[in-house]
């Protein structure tokens, strides 16, 4: 690739003689990755498309160039700007980064964004280098694939990356976009508790992905969450580990779209699919999935890890929204959707969450440690006494089994309050209020 195409591509992209719109700011993200601006470590974020890598680390530079860095010290680089398509390689890596030195000739420490880098094999080594000879240069790099940022490089970049995993938005973030400041404290949660509820069941149709999110148009939406699943499939799967059966691993991205919060086997599958595909296969592209981002898995809780590798895991999809644009369904799948949005909230918080199944389930239990520390159910609403029962039996067997003198079950309608049983306190709480403790 020709010197002058590099800088005149990487001038789009970059702060050096415009201010680029940076998008709503994620505060929590931000925080996080301010107090990692003065190591020597790589930083890299991981994350499904399109949930703001990219727009997060833009809004890092801003803030940098706020903060007097010279803008000819900030470098941003998009692997998937398509005038890049035909070099994608280490010596185009090589090339940008000396032409960008030659024409900007940055003095003093640079911050180096290097967006999607998993199109250039290599780049780890690349890296490294750079962290190893201890030259003034920041890097920060973005990846929608969790094996290519974990495993694959894991023993290139020991002790010298610092990871960071970007989500699509929480429920405090959702609020923030449609323009709804949080206060902590108790009385503007029961101020605003109908404006709250109303946003925590939009939130539960829309998902969290930022620029649908702030889509009005239905159909537009529903547009765009079905492109990033191709793109996903596409991008992230298909071509990076060359998959010859496209069809199959897009039914099978479909069957648990549609099959979200249900338990399977992986020969279970097999049983139950409508499509001939091996074993193998769905072991492979399940893999797949979950490495994009697109799903994620939830064992049954035991003390015997033989146990939990051979039983059943709970299935959960990336986003609601999408699930709603891609799914086979003939009903709202409502309390499925609040399933999917627990989980969502507990993985944000780092918990170690598996599911409960003796004599009745308990949807999610968390464990710390060696200790399990929470029993959570899921239900859209407890508006009929057989339900009610049915949701608090099941916590109490697991409280039993546990030890533990409380659980909760998280709600979409209905008010929270305190059931007391056989000893045992079970908190009935909204979701709004939950997702924003």
């Amino acid at each position: 690739m020709e010197r002058e195409q590099i800088i005149e591509t990487l001038l789009l992209w970059n702060f050096w003689e415009k201010d680029i719109d940076a998008g709503i700011r994620r505060e929590g993200y931000l925080t996080r990755i301010k107090r990692y601006l003065d190591t020597d470590e790589i930083v890299t974020l991981t994350g499904v498309r399109r949930s703001g890598k990219s727009t997060i680390l833009l809004q890092i530079i801003a803030q940098l160039i706020k903060n007097n860095i010279p803008r000819t010290n900030t470098l941003y680089v998009n692997f998937e700007d398509p005038r890049f398509y035909n070099f994608l390689n280490i010596d185009l890596l090589d090339e940008i980064w000396q032409v960008y030195c030659d024409y900007l000739r940055p003095e003093g420490k640079v911050y180096l964004v290097l967006d999607e880098i998993q199109k250039i094999t290599g780049w780890e080594t690349w890296a490294r280098s750079k962290y190893d000879r201890k030259e003034n240069v920041k890097i920060f790099v973005t990846g929608s694939n969790a094996e290519l940022l974990s495993s694959e490089f894991a023993n290139i970049l020991t002790g010298r990356h610092l990871q960071l995993s970007i989500t699509p938005l929480s429920f405090a973030e959702f609020l923030k976009f449609k323009d709804m400041e949080i206060e902590p404290d108790r009385l503007w949660l029961v101020k605003n508790k109908n404006a709250l509820k109303d946003f925590a069941l939009e939130y539960l149709q829309l998902g969290g992905f930022p620029k649908i999110v702030l889509t009005k148009d239905e159909l537009l939406r529903k547009e765009l969450l079905s492109q990033y699943f191709t793109d996903i499939i596409t991008r992230d799967i298909v071509n990076r580990h060359k998959v010859k059966d496209v069809g199959k691993l897009e039914n099978l991205a479909l069957f648990y779209s549609t099959n979200f919060t249900r338990t399977y086997s992986f020969n279970k599958i097999k049983k139950v699919i409508d499509f001939s595909v091996s074993l193998d296969s769905i072991h492979r592209f399940s893999h797949y999935l979950k490495d994009a981002f697109l799903i994620d898995f939830v064992p049954r809780f035991s003390y015997s890890l033989k146990d939990q590798m051979q039983t059943g895991r709970k299935v959960y999809f990336v986003d609601n929204g999408m699930h709603n644009a891609i799914a086979f369904k003939f009903s709202q799948d409502k309390g499925k959707l609040l399933e999917n949005a627990v989980f969502h909230h507990l993985k944000r918080q780092k918990k170690e969450v598996y599911y409960f199944h003796e004599k009745q389930e308990v949807d999610f239990i968390c464990k710390q440690g060696l200790e399990i520390v929470e029993l959570i159910n899921v239900c859209y609403n407890l508006g009929d006494k057989e339900t009610l029962l049915r949701e608090t039996s099941g916590l109490l067997e697991a409280m039993r089994y546990f030890k533990l003198k409380e659980s909760k079950i998280i709600i979409a309608e209905g008010e929270g309050k305190k059931i007391t049983a056989e000893g045992f306190d079970i908190q009935i709480i909204p979701f709004y209020q939950w997702a924003l403790d």
